[in-house]
């Protein structure tokens, strides 16, 4: 097993399942999901999207982790 950080991402407040992805690096997880958060405030449109980082234990061998 690998700690690894999930990036959960929700629209309109529900999780998405299908958009999650697993990252080694908590730093890059992180970049995503405030890109994704403040698209709308940095560009001046309202975006339902808000995301952001939990610790979990995942299988590399099954789950794809992204650097």
């Amino acid at each position: 097993m690998l700690l690894a950080f999930a990036l959960i991402v929700t629209v309109n407040g529900e999780v998405d399942a299908k958009a999650t992805s697993y990252w080694r690096s908590l730093e890059r997880c992180r970049w995503f999901a405030e890109e994704l958060t403040v698209q709308g405030t940095r560009r001046r449109y309202d975006t339902p999207v808000m995301a952001y980082c939990v610790p979990k234990y995942v299988d590399p061998e099954t789950t794809p982790v992204h650097e």
